[in-house]
């Protein structure tokens, strides 16, 4: 049996397990929304939710500007982000950890050094109140860690039930995150922001909240120059979630259908649909400690995981013509520790990986895992440090391992 179907299997088992966990939820009136309320003069629809990463900016943080009628809001926020990074091989990308970049070649190469600003952010959200209980909340955040400098974090207008614009795709597991000084959060783990078009319905399904969108996220596809093909987006991404808030934690299951298209000779035009299927848990133990899990697995969905993004593992293709989209999948589990209000600590285990491909190399990627620990102290209000120890491993299709070391160290000042 190839790691593809024990996969499989894996994802299936956690799928039915947390079916059966939902049927055990506490009342729906209990639920409690992921937005949390502020204390200034505009009130929020309750329709609206915005989904924060751990380390995002807190929403009581910022500089709030009201209207004299008190109708529209302006909230400027923003945070000064200090990066310290150092491994023990050099490693091309140092905001984020990824055991794809793990190489046997670099392996007893020197260690690499580095210090970055990148991770500063900046950000305004206007909140307009329109009618009763109605309001347009418009969103823009943005960093410093783009190819060029500069990106877009948020970008997206919400109005009622609707949402138009770049923010969290319904596949990424964001609220089952646990909180990590890398970027990129632990291997396994879906964390893409994608342009969609969003409608958020009132009305519950199973007792879950749902919601579904239309999005855009370029396939990661490349194409040899033997092929004569091009490849095109022409249909939407389509994908949904379904998440509950419960007396035990928090439970979030979500799929997508890629959909993947080329342009071969005389423009003869080729639609491919992929399959993705993710499931995430927040469990709270005992005092002070949370569980976070993730799964995931699916065909063409390797640009939402965060290790296998950027390979071209989309679509694979090997000789006489042969196409395969594989199988890939990621997980993991952190148990996280809360010594005290402004102090926690957390252990994380995630692989990541892709089905075996008979005419791949020996030497390209089959999986990786890794290994990581790190803590975080409050020093005052909006100021915090993050220290992480990151032990990572590649496994080619020759099973030959790969394996590397990384400190990091975070400290910056949300204002």
């Amino acid at each position: 049996m190839n790691s593809g179907s024990i996969w499989q299997g894996c994802l299936i088992i956690f799928l039915l397990l947390s079916f059966r966990s939902v049927g055990q939820t506490e009342d729906p009136k209990k639920v409690v929304s992921s937005r949390t309320t502020q204390t200034t003069g505009v009130a929020t629809d309750t329709n609206r939710v915005v989904e924060d990463a751990p380390l995002d900016i807190a929403q009581n943080r910022g500089l709030f500007i009201l209207t004299h009628d008190k109708k529209m809001q302006l909230r400027i926020l923003g945070s000064v982000r200090y990066l310290v990074v150092y491994d023990d091989q050099p490693m091309p990308s140092k905001n984020g950890y990824r055991t794809t970049e793990l190489d046997r070649e670099s392996k007893g190469l020197s260690p690499s050094y580095y210090n970055g600003l990148n991770q500063t952010r900046l950000g305004f959200e206007i909140t307009r109140q329109i009618g009763k209980g109605q309001e347009v909340f418009v969103r823009l955040e943005t960093d410093f860690a783009g190819p060029n400098g500069y990106r877009i974090r948020h970008a997206y207008g919400q109005y009622s039930k609707f949402l138009f614009g770049q923010t969290w795709s319904l596949f990424s597991q964001v609220r089952a995150l646990p909180a990590t000084v890398d970027f990129n959060n632990p291997s396994g783990s879906i964390t893409v922001r994608s342009p969609q078009i969003r409608f958020t319905p009132s009305e519950r399904l199973f007792g879950m909240n749902v919601a579904i969108s239309l999005e855009y996220l370029i396939p990661d596809v490349v194409i040899p120059d033997s092929f004569n093909i091009e490849a095109s987006k022409i249909l939407p991404d389509i994908a949904f979630r379904m998440d509950r808030t419960t007396s035990w934690g928090y439970f979030q299951i979500s799929g997508v259908v890629p959909i993947l298209s080329a342009k071969g000779g005389d423009n003869y035009l080729v639609i491919k649909p992929g399959w993705g299927v993710a499931t995430s848990a927040v469990i709270d133990s005992w005092k002070g400690g949370t569980w976070y899990l993730q799964l995931s697995g699916g065909m063409a969905i390797s640009r939402f995981l965060n290790d296998l993004s950027g390979n071209g593992f989309d679509v694979l293709f090997g000789p006489e013509y042969q196409v395969v989209t594989p199988f890939a999948y990621g997980g993991e589990v952190t148990y996280e520790h809360r010594w005290k209000p402004s102090l926690f600590s957390s252990l994380s285990i995630s692989a990541t990986g892709l089905e075996v491909i008979d005419f791949l190399q020996p030497t390209d990627f089959l999986y990786g895992y890794t290994i990581r620990t790190n803590t975080f102290w409050d020093i005052v209000d909006g100021a915090r440090i993050g220290s992480e120890l990151i032990y990572g491993v590649r496994r080619d299709h020759d099973l030959t391992a790969t394996d590397g070391l990384r400190l990091n160290i975070l400290v910056y000042y949300d204002f």
